[in-house]
């Protein structure tokens, strides 16, 4: 796997390379190059992959305050909402990063030779004990800020729930992982926020790594990640728009296709972009991003 992902010297580096590969991957339905969305181009996901290595490269401060000023500075570049997904789900994951960073060896140092070789490596295991400890440490400013983030960027299908509607105002001084809780059956990132991200680290990051290895290219295996993430499970973003139905819809599609024809990919793609790309698995694409964040910061951790 090493061999197969760019090399990564820092954490704002694994942020803008997870950005980068996901939209350059040719995914169905989704942006990349070549394929456009009347408000949205992948020119606009690579601006705002700066954005966010940017203002996830220092390790200070609360990861909310970098969620707030990555979504700011991408909508007053793009005009519209680029990757809030991508966003939420990076900030936890980079503030853990760092933690790890400072407190072991910093990214892509060699280890030392021989038995004083104290290197530690950073593992899934790893992964779900920091972020655990991350997000039970959120107070209601952290809130505020993640709910104004939401707010701004206006994602598609984000709809009313009964208990909690992070557009309101009142939602200012409720607890940011019980408003998580409440969304997590109808949204991929709150079900990671939810669950200490437990989804994302021992479902989505294994398939990813999988399909990369067997497929043998990094595009390609994203390609498939995202095929093989579909049939499992309805995209949220596509339930959010458009009901359950068309959501469960896609997935069955999916699991029709043959992976190893073009030609029904290409199918499938079209469909997907029917309907003025309503049927775009967006939440599907941002854990993608997620997850090859996790591999890089891996790969430059485990040499």
């Amino acid at each position: 796997m090493n061999e197969i992902l760019p090399d990564v010297g820092c954490v704002a580096d694994a942020v803008r390379w997870a950005c980068v590969l996901e939209v350059t991957a040719p995914k169905a339905g989704n942006v990349y190059p070549g394929r456009s969305f009347a408000d949205l181009t992948f020119q606009d996901f690579i601006n705002a992959a700066e954005v966010a290595a940017h203002c996830f490269a220092n390790p200070e401060g609360r990861f909310s305050e970098k969620v707030l000023q990555a979504v700011e500075q991408t909508r007053q570049i793009a005009g519209t909402n680029v990757n809030l997904g991508i966003t939420l789900l990076l900030g936890p994951l980079s503030h853990v990063a760092h933690q790890h960073a400072t407190t072991h060896e910093p990214l892509n140092d060699p280890p030392n030779d021989g038995p004083q070789n104290n290197r530690q490596m950073f593992s899934i295991i790893d992964w779900q004990k920091e972020i655990a400890v991350l997000l039970r440490s959120q107070d209601g400013e952290d809130a505020k800020r993640i709910f104004a983030a939401i707010r701004l960027a206006q994602p598609s299908g984000l709809g009313t729930a009964e208990s909690m509607d992070v557009r309101s105002e009142t939602m200012r001084s409720l607890d940011l992982i019980a408003a998580m809780r409440a969304a997590q059956n109808r949204d991929a990132v709150a079900r990671q926020y939810a669950t200490d991200f437990a989804h994302l680290l021992v479902r989505v990051v294994p398939i990813l790594k999988n399909t990369i290895e067997s497929v043998g290219d990094l595009l390609s295996g994203i390609t498939a990640a995202q095929i093989e993430l579909l049939k499992r499970e309805p995209d949220t973003l596509i339930a959010r728009k458009l009901g359950d139905a068309a959501a469960r819809n896609v997935q069955s599609r999916a699991r029709q296709l043959d992976t190893l024809s073009t030609k029904t990919w290409q199918t499938f793609d079209r469909y997907l972009r029917s309907d003025a790309n309503r049927l775009n698995p967006g939440a599907t694409a941002d854990l993608i991003a997620a997850a090859l964040f996790v591999l890089l910061i891996e790969s430059a951790s485990n040499p």
